[in-house]
């Protein structure tokens, strides 16, 4: 079986982004991996006056991971956490998996940033498979229809 893995970070632009990839993981019979980059590797302690307190990054992610996984209308869906730059994260991930799909939402492939860059450009760059880049940005969302021809093409693509 073929896996598509979907990098997410905290955004409604990345949720968006899992919405479509669980859609299309469903439609294709594939499997789905979420990918998340950690802050840092290891948690701080904190001391503000007599109290303290420990951040754990690495804790926090795989929370939010497994909470969205949850809620996404999928079922069996894995998760990892990287570290570093996201880009590379996902598609280290994604080469790991053998995966034949890499999901990224258009967060920032506008304006500036689409002459500076942003995690979508450079998955596109680096990425050992294909890369579908969903437009989630919520002054252009349509209508269901786009993301089922969307996976229909996809479906094409997981047949070779």
């Amino acid at each position: 079986m073929s896996s598509i893995v979907v990098g997410v970070d905290r955004s409604e632009t990345a949720r968006r982004a899992a919405d479509i990839a669980a859609e299309m993981a469903s439609v294709l019979g594939a499997d789905l991996h979420l990918v998340m980059c950690a802050e840092r590797e290891r948690g701080i302690d904190l001391k503000v006056g007599g109290d303290s307190f420990h951040s754990d990054w690495l804790a926090d992610a795989d929370e939010f991971l497994s909470e969205l996984a949850r809620q996404l209308p999928h079922g069996g869906i894995t998760t990892s956490v990287g570290q570093g730059d996201p880009a590379t994260a996902i598609c280290d991930e994604a080469e790991r998996l053998d995966a034949r799909l890499i999901v990224i939402g258009n967060k920032r492939v506008q304006g500036l940033a689409r002459v500076l860059g942003s995690v979508a450009g450079d998955v596109m760059k680096h990425a050992h498979c294909d890369v579908y880049v969903a437009n989630t940005r919520a002054d252009h969302l349509r209508s269901p229809a786009p993301v089922q021809h969307s996976a229909c093409s996809a479906q094409r693509l997981f047949s070779r």
